[in-house]
């Protein structure tokens, strides 16, 4: 998962661009972004591995938009569609929108930053989550969908996430939102 977290943070693009349309300076904007893509992450890996259908998801990340939209976030960003295209990739990493209300608050929490320029924030970086695993699985998603074997890509995402393959995510997010807390 660090090469993911990495990935979205070292996206100079990415940050700007967020920070650009919230009106906040970079530096906030990475300082959320380093609270949120822990997070973020672990929901992805917590819907890959629970017992509702994750094909939604697991069809989002096999799409090529994801990863044109992390590549180019200052393009994505013009489109009118994106909060809705975030939203409903939150519903998805997050469980639901009062999920998404207390991830908002705990961030809030550890940056000083109000919630409301976060919940403006999250869906936009749900894209990007998105498109940097999209980017992450690269030719194994090919394989994967050439095979139509979900349960394969559902192993390959779980696998990039879980850090210390341990199956457990708790350990995992809580590690990185540390590491980039306090680094």
């Amino acid at each position: 998962m660090a090469g993911l977290i990495e990935m979205i943070i070292n996206n100079p693009s990415l940050i700007q661009t967020i920070a650009k349309q919230v009106g906040i300076d970079t530096a906030t904007a990475e300082s959320i972004v380093r609270q949120l893509a822990p997070i973020l992450m672990g929901g992805a890996k917590s819907n890959l591995q629970s017992d509702k259908d994750s094909g939604s998801l697991i069809k989002k990340i096999e799409s090529d938009n994801y990863a044109e939209m992390f590549d180019k976030p200052e393009e994505a960003v013009k489109k009118k569609d994106l909060k809705e295209i975030g939203d409903d990739i939150l519903a998805d990493l997050t469980g639901s929108k009062e999920n998404s209300r207390e991830v908002a608050k705990h961030v809030e929490q550890e940056t000083g930053v109000s919630s409301n320029i976060i919940k403006m924030i999250l869906p936009m970086l749900a894209p990007m989550i998105i498109g940097a695993l999209t980017k992450s699985t690269g030719e194994k998603s090919d394989l994967t969908e050439a095979s139509g074997d979900t349960n394969s890509m559902t192993a390959i995402l779980v696998e990039l996430i879980d850090q210390d393959h341990d199956g457990s995510m708790i350990d995992d997010v809580m590690g990185m939102a540390t590491k980039f807390i306090f680094s």
